[in-house]
């Protein structure tokens, strides 16, 4: 079984900022920092 990947809440900040900056969309943020559009939409 894998194992849950924790994140810290700076990293979940600069996720977060990226993504309401709308200067790349949600898709690209994803890719780029390796997540599922789910974990970013919540």
């Amino acid at each position: 079984m894998a194992k849950r990947r924790t994140f810290t809440p700076e990293f979940k900040a600069e996720v977060v900022l990226e993504a309401l900056r709308g200067e790349t969309s949600q898709a690209e943020v994803c890719r780029r920092h390796n997540l599922s559009e789910d974990q970013v939409s919540k």
